[in-house]
């Protein structure tokens, strides 16, 4: 791996990290500290992130 490769990694993880922080922000905001409540949002939250990846990965293999 050369420098390039690393320094865009770690772009891509602090936007990764600056974007979670602000949505997590806004959860707290909505939900507040009901861990039921909480516990359902960020299950959501996880549902939703898988299910972009595999569409993500789809999209790719039907573009090639």
């Amino acid at each position: 791996m050369d420098i390039a490769a690393v320094l865009k990694l770690a772009v891509w993880g602090i936007c990764v990290a600056i974007v979670l922080q602000v949505t997590f922000y806004f959860v707290f905001q909505v939900v507040g500290y009901n861990s039921y409540l909480l516990s359902i949002t960020l299950m959501a939250s996880l549902i939703v992130a898988i299910l972009l990846m595999v569409g993500w990965r789809i999209l790719k293999r039907a573009i090639k």
